[in-house]
């Protein structure tokens, strides 16, 4: 962990342990984090900010790594990704060759990390740029001192096809690790958008609203009204208790695993494969079928967005869903002496929509055989206390009880559902209300302009 806001690690270690996911844990073994040992680092500094006695600490004590790279945005420049996403992974691969027990490592990408393929397989592919390559174009950046829209242009010139600085430096780091570390019990495991946890150790556990669960809060309180989408889309994402049980699974195979391919480490696409396919389509008949008995309470407008695939008719429709209303609502609230506030979040939302879209319209197909093979290889005793099959995960059931978690927990948002309802009759109410006023508008203007002629 890194010191955050002035926290010390063990101050931050305290507020996390006693966030309510883990109360179940806290039940069985209310001295479980006498267990926990922080250590103070940080992935974007040299040796991954440990210090001499930490680092000796983890080569003496550790047996499997479990290695996530310290989130980034698709939007962050690539000053900032590189050392987070690859020199991360150089420091990682150093501390394991030093590990005296190491018994597995595991790697956790994205299932994004080859998005310039349509169909991506449980392999490592060609790195865009060598490690040295991309170490060395981040000090030029450096020594030039780029503006900010310089480094904006030369970034995209260096990302070719790969839509944004995180799954580029995701794509590199992966090959890195194949590189450097084939002599080591590594594997590689990719997984995509993650939700909030389905059942353990809390349903619909999530505690931050980004990305995908800020799409949905956006479009849930009224304020996302379409979005640029290819309906008929595979929507890649997974319960994040599931993610985290197949990566308990990989990595025990991955310290098991015999007969290992020396020229290539194992590669695990946590993805849906042929089977129990979701499409964005089937998410939005989920959303509207149960979203009128889950509305949040601050939601300002009746939530019904849809969506458009063709850039240039979504553009049409976002000027006058979203901009128009947003500055129209900032001038009502300047008359009623408050802070207008609609413009700056269409801003935000739009900037969101924007670094997304690469994802929302392409249409990937993965190789997943070999989660599928861990998951029969597993008893059935391990099965149930593991569960990750995404072959018969009931998407309904899912999705309804993330979105319950993230009311709860991310929101705050513990009303009835009485209360839920009369908000939505309200909400419905005014749509339609405004709907009807604006298709009489609509008549009466073409009435005129007929009867001018």
């Amino acid at each position: 962990m890194r010191v955050k806001k002035g926290k010390l690690i063990n101050d931050r270690l305290n507020e996390l342990t006693t966030l309510p996911i883990f109360a179940p844990l806290r039940k069985i073994n209310p001295d479980f984090q006498k267990k926990l040992i922080p250590i103070s680092g940080d992935a974007t500094k040299s040796g991954l900010g440990l210090s001499d006695e930490d680092r000796a600490l983890i080569i003496e004590e550790v047996s499997i790594v479990f290695h996530a790279a310290a989130s980034t945005k698709f939007d962050d420049p690539l000053q900032l990704s590189v050392p987070i996403n690859v020199n991360s992974v150089i420091e990682l691969i150093s501390i394991c060759k030093e590990c005296q027990k190491l018994k597995a490592a595991v790697y956790v990408s994205t299932a994004f990390s080859q998005c310039v393929h349509e169909n991506i397989e449980e392999k490592v592919y060609p790195i865009p740029m060598t490690y040295e390559e991309i170490d060395y174009t981040v000090q030029i950046m450096k020594r030039r001192n780029f503006s900010e829209e310089e480094e904006v242009q030369f970034t995209k010139i260096l990302l070719g096809k790969f839509p944004n600085t995180y799954v580029f430096t995701k794509s590199i780091a992966e090959g890195v690790l194949n590189e450097k570390a084939r002599d080591l019990p590594f594997s590689i495991f990719r997984f995509p958008i993650a939700l909030a946890t389905y059942k353990e150790p809390v349903p619909g556990w999530v505690d931050t609203v980004q990305g995908f669960n800020q799409a949905l809060v956006g479009i849930g309180i009224g304020v996302i009204r379409v979005l640029n989408i290819d309906e008929n889309a595979n929507l890649h994402m997974v319960p994040a208790d599931f993610v985290c049980n197949a990566l308990i699974a990989t990595a025990w195979e991955t310290g098991t695993l015999e007969n290992r391919n020396p020229d290539e480490l194992p590669v695990y696409n946590y993805v849906c494969g042929k089977n129990n396919r979701i499409t964005w389509y089937d998410f939005r008949q989920l959303c509207l079928k149960h979203g009128p008995k889950q509305i949040p309470m601050n939601a300002i407008y009746y939530p019904d967005a849809f969506y458009i695939k063709t850039l240039e008719i979504y553009a049409f429709y976002n000027f006058f869903l979203h901009l128009i209303p947003a500055l129209l609502g900032d001038v009502l609230l300047r008359i009623l002496g408050k802070k207008p506030i609609l413009h700056k979040i269409y801003k935000k939302g739009n900037i969101l929509l924007e670094v997304t879209r690469f994802f929302t319209l392409w249409n990937w197909s993965f190789e997943s055989e070999r989660v599928q093979s861990l998951w029969n290889k597993l008893s059935r005793g391990d099965k149930d206390l593991l569960p990750f099959d995404l072959t018969s995960l009931d998407w309904e059931d899912a999705n309804i009880e993330c979105w319950k978690g993230t009311l709860k927990y991310a929101l705050k948002d513990n009303a009835s559902s009485e209360e839920r309802f009369r908000k939505y009759t309200r909400l419905y109410t005014v749509h339609r209300t405004i709907q009807v006023l604006f298709a009489t508008f609509i008549l009466w203007l073409i009435w005129k302009l007929y009867s001018c002629v």
